[in-house]
């Protein structure tokens, strides 16, 4: 092909000829041809391409047909190559082209190879520049197939090399596959949270945040964690998988690392790593681990300092929330009085009306909500920062039942703080502005601004509380630091200072700086107490701070080999620290008795002077009796009601510093405070009204003297109690009507079967029973009117109900069952007090209301009272005033008043 051929014609006696060629399918094209005289001529045909055929004539002469064939040259005449990639991509096949461009394909990848030259062939091979191995293809005819693996290894250059049966080269460019084999890597595997070394919670349960990723796909999950003694023993490790199914080629998982039941001490370390397996077969199977992460148990020691420090923390915090909320409140009642007595805050409409709210007064009232919704959440925020210190306190060590005690009910006072009532506030203030109305908007502000009073007192009563909190548990904790340095110090002395060295010389520094901390600590506290130099607090700091010296000369000994010296410092340090915690445990004891006698003065104080007010009171209502309304049983109603206030502060300081007093008797004094206040306007009326002046005295006589009954209640209880702070012996009370009608439920139980049976001495069980159910009942009421409990009061109404039941002689299954739902909720309302959290997971489950479902309160019950009271029930009028919960409790004490007497 390419090439050129010579014709030579022969025509004897001719001096012309004609030449004809053509190709295959084409016509024939003649050329005419000069004959010599010899008739002889030559002509040269090419470049060939094709097949030539050729015949030549001369008149009526013509030569036979030739063809003049031209052999093909060789080349590669169709090459298709697929890429098939590994099964576990589950991806399709793709056509790959040849060329100079890098073609990037995944580990695994086998290339399928078919194609055809123009010749026969001999052989095919893939091989790889520089590299002698190659993949044979088969052969057939002019036909070669074959595949060629891409193992890891196989990056590079690759040509495909033909060999023709006859050996002819081929033409043009030999094939080239430039591959780029990405490797199957492990996945990697990061853990955010925690990200780093850090501290085991005081839970045992660590938060995680995993990010696992991979270029195809992960299919398993877990996590590795093992324990590290504090003396360096490693423990078995421990596998939890996580669930990664279809995440595909990334996966965030959130979980927990549960170390409850790991048996981990103080000290030890739980150290954890991920690892992540890819979706490739086995054994190919490839694994990424995330790098380690070391979660240490605090020691006893640094749980008992932090719980310090976060008890200090807490209660900063407390006083700058209670101090936010009375300037909150103060601007509150400043924005409410001025609206009151602003005649240009709002523009009159035509028709007289209010018009609409001034755009400045309805700024400063959104912002005065926006800032009691956000002191709400420090409120909240609060209670759960102390909630944590009781997990930290436990955790500690720190058993101390009074410490355990306060923090509770500092947490109770601060959930109660947060009132229904205020959010109701909140949400009428809200709506007022919405609808821009002046004159709700006032009444909102003065409504919310007796309900953030109430918040005020309730975070300054909680706020005092923590204080004392913070000095038991810091007493508490720096007794159990004093115990463990000074057992410390012992096991030094016997081991350590025999044999001193460097090691054992840097072991007693370390606890020369422990009894550093420890006098630093008490010294914290003793100012905290606003102790001087000559208090209790003194001596174990003097201790503490002379044990420090004699460990430092200890230490130095050590250093220096003087086991002698060493041994005798270390001796006399043992020796200061010996008493240091029996004396701080004094010192918390004693306060708690000197806070609780402190309670006692108070409250005898204030039930000293309620009888005496309440004995003013009933001779000004005898004067008005008889109809003196001048000017001297003014002056006395006004004397007895700045007397009332004085009480009032009285109250509210005790029952900020015991749990056992009631903040509500407060409440019982501020109605006794309105019936003074209308009994002083209608005298100061033109025409005084002697009659209905006398009614609302007599009212405040009966206020005061209900008063006066739960301040003897709630002294006979902090009298009674062994705490100082008497949360304790709520919880106790609780626990044990709960023991008791748990005994009511299986007498109950007992008796059912025998109800088909009748006669006086069946009855007579059911009313003994009733009776014993009645006794619980009223137990519940005084546990609720001494304020230790809110819960208690439903609680009491609902064994009411069932010792009705009883004495009527109902007793079915469905009673039984009302029995079961009360121990229950005894139980819970303990739990409540013990500040057990609820478990959150359980399935709530609603049932249908059935006939003993619907209760009425007690007094609102037809004929409660009796048909004639002995003294007046307040009315509606005189009760809208004051907060659902100051209704209850005067109510509740008028209803007392009016129970028949024992006789």
């Amino acid at each position: 092909r390419g090439d050129s051929v010579t014709v030579t014609l022969d025509v004897p006696a001719a001096t012309r000829a004609t030449l004809w060629t053509r190709g295959p399918g084409e016509p024939w094209r003649p050329a005419a041809v000069a004959l010599d005289s010899t008739g002889h001529a030559t002509r040269r045909i090419g470049p060939l391409e094709s097949d030539l055929y050729i015949r030549a004539s001369s008149g009526s002469r013509r030569s036979v047909e030739r063809r003049v064939s031209v052999a093909l040259p060789a080349f590669v005449a169709g090459l298709e190559l697929t890429a098939r990639y590994p099964t576990y991509l589950a991806s399709p096949d793709e056509p790959l082209v040849p060329g100079p461009d890098p073609v990037a394909i995944p580990e695994g990848t086998m290339i399928l190879t078919s194609g055809a030259a123009s010749v026969p062939l001999a052989a095919a091979t893939w091989r790889r520049t520089g590299g002698a191995a190659g993949a044979r293809l088969s052969v057939d005819g002019a036909r070669f197939s074959g595949r060629l693996a891409a193992a890891p290894s196989a990056s590079g250059s690759w040509l495909l090399e033909l060999a023709t049966a006859d050996g002819t080269p081929l033409e043009g460019d030999v094939p080239e596959l430039r591959l780029h084999v990405v490797p199957d890597s492990a996945p990697v595997v990061t853990v955010p949270v925690p990200g780093r070394d850090t501290t085991l919670p005081l839970t045992l349960r660590q938060p995680l945040v995993i990010d696992a990723r991979d270029d195809h796909g992960l299919t398993r999950l877990e996590v590795v964690s093992w324990r590290v003694s504090q003396t360096g023993k490693v423990g078995a490790a421990v596998r939890e998988s996580l669930d990664v199914s279809g995440a595909g080629d990334r996966a965030i998982v959130q979980g927990d690392l549960d170390a409850r039941r790991r048996g981990l001490l103080p000290g030890d370390t739980l150290r954890l790593r991920v690892e992540a397996w890819d979706n490739v077969p086995a054994p190919g199977t490839h694994v990424g681990r995330s790098a380690e992460i070391a979660l240490r148990l605090p020691s006893l020691e640094e749980l008992r300092a932090a719980t310090r420090a976060a008890t200090r923390d807490v209660a900063a915090a407390a006083d700058s929330v209670a101090q936010a909320e009375h300037e909150l409140g103060a601007r509150t009642r400043d924005l409410a009085q001025q609206r009151s007595r602003d005649p240009t805050g709002t523009r009159r409409g035509a028709d007289g009306r209010d018009g609409p709210l001034p755009f400045q007064a309805t700024e400063r009232a959104q912002a005065v909500a926006r800032e009691q919704e956000a002191l709400q959440q420090r409120v909240q925020e609060l209670s759960r920062a102390v909630e944590e210190i009781t997990r930290a306190a436990q955790a500690a060590g720190l058993g101390d039942t009074a410490f355990q005690a306060r923090l509770r009910e500092v947490q109770e006072l601060l959930q109660r703080a947060v009132t229904p009532e205020l959010a109701a506030r909140l949400r009428e203030l809200q709506e007022a502005l919405a609808r821009l109305d002046p004159e709700a908007t006032r009444r909102a502000l003065e409504r919310l601004a007796e309900a953030q009073q109430q918040l005020k007192a309730e975070l300054e009563r909680s706020g005092e509380l923590f204080r004392r909190a913070a000095v038991e548990g810091a007493l508490a904790s720096l007794a159990a630091d004093a115990e463990d340095l000074r057992r410390r110090q012992g096991e030094w002395n016997h081991e350590d200072a025999p044999r001193p060295d460097s090691a054992g010389a840097a072991r007693q520094r370390t606890l020369a700086d422990r009894a550093d901390s420890l006098a630093r600590g008490i010294d914290r506290v003793a100012a905290d107490l606003g102790a001087g130099s000559h208090t209790p607090l003194a001596t174990p700091e003097q201790a503490a701070r002379a044990a420090r010296a004699a460990m430092q000369r200890a230490a130095q000994a050590a250093e220096q080999a003087r086991a002698g010296a060493a041994t005798e410092a270390g001796s006399e340090a043992e020796q200061q620290l010996a008493g240091v915690p029996d004396a701080l445990r004094g010192q918390r004891d004693s306060l708690a008795r000197e806070w609780r006698s402190e309670t006692l003065a108070a409250l005898d104080r204030a039930l000293s002077e309620t009888a005496m007010l309440a004995k003013g009171q009933q001779r000004v209502a005898e004067a008005l009796r008889r109809g003196e309304a001048g000017a001297g049983t003014r002056s006395q109603q006004a004397s007895v009601e700045e007397g009332t206030e004085a009480v009032a502060r009285q109250i509210r300081e005790a029952a900020g510093k015991h749990a056992l007093v009631s903040p509500q008797l407060d409440a019982a004094l501020g109605y006794a405070k309105r019936q003074m206040a209308a009994a002083r306007s209608q005298l100061e009326e033109p025409d005084p009204n002697a009659s209905e002046a006398a009614a609302l005295a007599e009212d405040a006589v009966d206020a005061l003297n209900a008063t006066a009954l739960g301040l003897a209640h709630s002294r006979s209880q902090v009298a009674g109690g062994k705490s100082g702070s008497g949360f304790a012996e709520a919880v106790e009370q609780l626990a044990r009507l709960a023991r008791d009608q748990q005994g009511l439920n299986g007498l109950a139980q007992g008796l059912l079967p025998m109800m088909g049976m009748t006669g006086p001495a069946m009855l007579q069980q059911l009313q003994a029973l009733a009776a014993r159910q009645r006794a619980l009942a009223e137990q519940l009421e005084w546990l609720q009117a001494g304020g230790a409990s809110g819960a208690a009061g439903p609680l009491a109404q609902e064994a009411k109900e069932l010792a009705r039941q009883l004495d009527a002689g109902r007793l079915d299954q469905q009673t039984i069952e009302r029995q079961q739902r009360l121990y229950r909720r005894l139980l819970d309302a303990g739990r409540t007090l013990s500040n057990d959290e609820p478990d959150q997971n359980k399935e709530r489950v609603s049932r249908s209301a059935t006939g003993d479902s619907v209760h009425l309160p007690e007094l609102l019950k037809p004929g409660a009272t009796g048909a004639g009271p002995r003294l007046r029930y307040p009315t509606w009028e005189e009760l809208q005033g004051l907060t659902p919960e100051q209704r209850r409790l005067v109510l509740e004490y008028f209803r007392r008043l009016n129970e028949p007497r024992s006789r």
